[in-house]
């Protein structure tokens, strides 16, 4: 009994003994202070709302070590130069030395233009046109992105806007951007007439001329640039009068129909191109000011006058994409006939490269060779579809050269755009569509076609000299272009494209709206609950065992 309370005194005195050194309060100061000091730091690095307080913390952790130092500088110094001390100072120094050169690394990275770009669609790489844009502006351009934060609705657009304006501000010293609450800065809002969000305005700051664009997309941004630049918009005229297709969206319930032009004409506005509706009946002419005219597949037929305003409009250097149709009208068969160019009577059905095999909707594949070679193009000055992978055309028919080859004059160039399968053919049943050698007429045919040249095939290669440049780019459907089927595939690049390269904005043909593919990780509830735990529990534990494992070999 008296050697049970003998040791239990001999441990109250040993407590009390190391409660009254200064060394145990030293060593204890010394602790927490160098936890506040690794708290505080973390804190700051991680959380931007709380750098006042991880300040506070450090500021107190750096207090406590030096009050440790001053309660007991002896200690401090054996710690220092004894084992232990050097053990600790050697990570230490490590450990300063390993997160130094992460600083510099870091800066280095920060500060080099050099980006690597390891999304499979590039999606933060910049079109050359974008970047050609804003090496050369000459003039303060300023972003003005009106976002709400407090908006989950509007965190990825705002996201995907920065990342986009950030990359913008890369190219150029005279672009510059900034993100305004319009709910805390009412006044700049309606300074800048922005009512509904988000919104970005661009602004010449020089001469005060400002675009806004809803569009958070690269051609939107390149477009607001260019407008609030001054520089001059391209008109294109879409023709109206003979049932082509043309805008049909419902203004009080915003609805569109499948067979409307909504969405291409949306792609053209996107383009910096002012897009206009053009009656024949009504003007009695086609403008001076139009860089392209579209044709989208017409159901009446023209008037005589009509006819000779397009034919002299084409053949005083018109540009012209015209999207006709197996059921086209006799006015305007006979208006490409002018080029030598006539349209089949039936559609083409296509065995082999087709969509879910339905014979009558061919697919055109790069993988196919089935656009205008590279050779070609690049001889011809054609690039349309250099960049395109998949095209379809719904009930499209074929473009036939109309007279004999040896005949053709000089003077006009007809260059196959899209072709079909050699397996294709003419359908004479689309009911039933399989191959009749009797009755169908076997392929390849050409879905699309470009004309370029001077004057008709039906004048001379003298006459056709005082006559400029005219480009034609005609496709046997227009479906592919239809509100319906423009964003499947590539269809609305082969479109769009067109029209650039009719324009001759060949740049703009690069800037396209670039797929962000979504990669879902699905897991059921028991996967979900392993991935949370483990990531809780297994790499403490794996350091525990390591520790363990050290100390055990040490011991």
């Amino acid at each position: 009994m008296r050697g049970t309370t003998s040791r239990s005194d001999s441990n109250r005195e040993i407590v009390l003994s190391t409660l009254r050194s200064v060394g145990f309060w030293s060593a204890v100061v010394a602790i927490v202070g160098a936890i506040s000091i690794v708290g505080g730091g973390v804190l700051y690095l991680t959380i931007a709302e709380l750098e006042n307080f991880a300040v506070s913390v450090l500021v107190i952790g750096l207090a406590m070590l030096l009050l440790a130092l001053v309660l007991s500088p002896r200690s401090a110094a054996m710690f220092l130069v004894g084992r232990r001390g050097r053990y600790g100072s050697n990570v230490l120094v490590m450990t300063l030395a390993f997160f130094v050169i992460a600083v510099l690394v870091n800066f280095l990275l920060f500060r080099s233009p050099t980006r690597v770009d390891m999304t499979a669609t590039q999606v933060f790489t910049l079109a050359p046109q974008s970047i050609k844009i804003l090496e050369e502006l000459d003039t303060t351009v300023r972003a003005n992105a009106f976002f709400t934060p407090s908006s989950a609705s509007t965190a990825a657009a705002q996201q995907q806007a920065k990342d986009l304006l950030d990359e913008f501000e890369r190219y150029s010293n005279n672009f510059v951007s900034r993100f305004i609450d319009p709910e805390v800065r009412r006044s700049l809002a309606e300074q800048y007439n922005v009512t509904e969000y988000p919104a970005v305005v661009f602004e010449d700051v020089t001469r005060g001329v400002q675009q806004h664009v809803t569009s958070l997309t690269e051609q939107g941004f390149v477009t607001g640039i260019l407008v609030a630049t001054g520089v001059e918009q391209k008109v294109v005229y879409y023709l109206t009068g003979h049932q082509e297709a043309a805008i049909t969206r419902d203004p009080g319930n915003d609805q569109i129909a499948e067979t409307g032009f909504d969405f291409a004409i949306q792609g053209m506005q996107r383009d910096n191109y002012v897009v206009l509706p053009l009656n024949l009946t009504q003007f009695g002419l086609i403008p001076d000011n139009a860089a392209v005219l579209v044709i989208a597949g017409p159901r009446q037929d023209l008037s005589d006058d009509e006819a000779q305003i397009l034919t002299d409009y084409i053949v005083s250097g018109g540009r012209v994409v015209a999207l006709f149709d197996p059921a086209t009208p006799e006015s305007f068969v006979r208006l490409l006939g002018l080029w030598g160019q006539t349209l089949g009577q039936h559609s083409v059905a296509d065995a082999v490269s087709n969509v879910a095999g339905q014979d009558l909707t061919p697919l055109a594949q790069q993988a196919n060779s089935q656009y205008v070679p590279d050779s070609v193009a690049e001889r011809a000055g054609i690039g349309i579809t250099s960049q395109l992978d998949v095209t379809f055309f719904p009930g499209v028919t074929s473009i036939n050269t109309a007279i004999n080859p040896n005949d053709f004059p000089p003077h006009v160039q007809v260059v196959p755009l899209v072709i079909s399968t050699p397996v294709s053919w003419l359908e004479t049943n689309p009911e039933q569509a399989s191959f009749e050698s009797d009755e169908d007429i076997p392929g390849p045919f050409n879905l699309a076609v470009v004309i370029t040249g001077r004057a008709t095939v039906a004048q001379t290669p003298q006459e056709a000299l005082g006559y400029p440049e005219l480009k034609l780019v005609v496709f046997g459907d227009s479906d592919f272009a239809r509100n319906k089927y423009f964003f499947s595939s590539d269809n609305a690049d082969l479109l769009l494209n067109s029209v650039n390269w009719l324009a001759e904005d060949y740049d703009l043909i690069s800037i396209r709206p670039k797929l962000i593919p979504l990669r879902e990780l699905v897991l059921n509830k028991r996967e979900r609950e392993f991935v949370k735990w483990s990531g809780w529990f297994l790499p403490p534990a794996i350091m525990l065992l390591m520790g363990g494992y050290v100390w055990w070999r040490r011991r």
